[in-house]
Parts: C-alpha cells; sequence; structure tokens
C-alpha cells in the first residue's frame, strides 16, 4: 500500500476511468473524494470503497467548471479527509462534430469542461501542495491532444491545451516537489464513448482500468523522476478515426 494515508481527489470518479481510478488507489490505501455531477454515480463509488475495500472515501456533487463547486468541494475533502496530496483531472467530454457545424456554445461548453475544469481543480489544490512541497497532478488529455483529426475540432483543442498546461504547470512546479503529468488514452470503452459511437468496432479498445493503472503508477513514489510530460497509453493502435 504504497500510497497509504494519501488524499486523492479524482474529478469524474462516479464512472468509467475515473471510477477504476478511485478503486485502485483506494487499494493502495489513499481516501478517496469521488467528484462527480452526478450524485449517485459518486455516492456508489465511494461506497464501493467504504464497504466493500474497506477503505475511506467520500461522495462530492459538482460541476467542474463552477469555481464556486470547484472550491466548496476541496475545503469539504480538507475537513473530512485532509490536505490534498494527488489530484486527478479525469472529467471530461467529447464532441463529434465538423468544425463549421460547431456552435459557439458547444465550443465553449468543450473547453469549460475539458480545460476550465482542469485550471479550476489544480489552482483550488495546489496551495495545499506548495505549503507541504509535495503532490501529485494527473491531467487526462487524449491521443488526440496529440495530432490533428477530423470533426472534431473543439475536443482536440482542449485536449492539446491539457498538454501544454500539464508541461508548464509541471515545469514551474519543480521547485516544490510537485509532479505534473498528462495521460493520453487511445480508445477506451466507457459510457462516454457509447454515447457517442454506439456501433463502433471495440474489440481492441481499452478497459477503464487499464488506464487506471497507467494513472496510478504515476501517482506512486518510484515514477519520482517522472514529470512535466506525456505518457501516451493506446495499446493495439492509435485511432484516427471512430
Amino acid at each position: 500500500m504504497d500510497l497509504k494515508g494519501k488524499v486523492a481527489f479524482v474529478t469524474g470518479g462516479g464512472r468509467g476511468i475515473g471510477k477504476e481510478t478511485c478503486i485502485l488507489l483506494a487499494k493502495q490505501g489513499a481516501k478517496i473524494a469521488v467528484f462527480s455531477d452526478n450524485q449517485s454515480e459518486s455516492k456508489e463509488t465511494s461506497l464501493y470503497i467504504n464497504e466493500k475495500l474497506g477503505g475511506e472515501a467520500v461522495a462530492l456533487t459538482g460541476d467542474v467548471r463552477s469555481e464556486e463547486d470547484v472550491n466548496s468541494a476541496v475545503q469539504e475533502t480538507k475537513e473530512c479527509l485532509g490536505s490534498i496530496d494527488i489530484l486527478i483531472n479525469n472529467a471530461g467530454v467529447m464532441l463529434l462534430k465538423p468544425f463549421i457545424e460547431t456552435t459557439v456554445k458547444e465550443w465553449d461548453f468543450v473547453q469549460d469542461v475539458n480545460i476550465r475544469g482542469v485550471y479550476l481543480c489544480t489552482r483550488a489544490v495546489v496551495p495545499q501542495m506548495i505549503e507541504k512541497r509535495d503532490g501529485i497532478i494527473i491531467n487526462l488529455s487524449s491521443i488526440w491532444g496529440t495530432k490533428g483529426g477530423p470533426d472534431r475540432s473543439a475536443y482536440i483543442t482542449s485536449k492539446y491545451a491539457c498538454i501544454g498546461f500539464s508541461k508548464a504547470l509541471g515545469e514551474e512546479l519543480k521547485p516544490y516537489q510537485i509532479r505534473v503529468n498528462a495521460v493520453c488514452p487511445g480508445p477506451v470503452d466507457t459510457k462516454m464513448m457509447d454515447d457517442i459511437a454506439p456501433d463502433v468496432n471495440k474489440d481492441n479498445w481499452l478497459h477503464p482500468r487499464d488506464l487506471a493503472n497507467v494513472i496510478v503508477d504515476l501517482c506512486m513514489p518510484k515514477m519520482k523522476a517522472v514529470t512535466a510530460t506525456v505518457i501516451e497509453a493506446f495499446g493495439n493502435g492509435r485511432p484516427v478515426n471512430l
């Protein structure tokens, strides 16, 4: 249990990659703040950790786009579990639509969730990490954050921004022993992808647990040499189109 006593704040922790990451972090001894915009999913994940694993978790509900929601959740985490050691910025949305058909409202929504949310959560947590000169931040980008592709300009833009933010902040926070990295998944079998592309062949797709393994490994003390960088995790292939 290499993370025993550590406090982890996970956005989008109610399902998919976020849920599996919460569970795996708990198995390594961490105390978990499950933050999600879906109250029932957040409670389900925290209940599993508390009752099935004998761990310690709290369920928090809010919107990563809201400064008030984020600050309130971070404060509640500190009061219930202690100062945050690990931040997993996992919450995200995808829009599959030609650029010329993408509305301003849709564009802003994708940017707000995928990069404003990362900024707000990081901004709320980093002062705690600076104070104790220790911390780990993992931001979920995408393999689409490393290249171009059709019908997803809003999504790709937000995920490129996530990588840039991770590299910049990783360098800035090195003096405080705070490690910041981005993980870029390939195709993962999640509800979000089911909603977007229900009929696509998923034979070579990863399970959310496969990504959780990568994320949690980056949180381990043995990975102290890795910061301000990008880990691509795409299994059997780099998809060009769904």
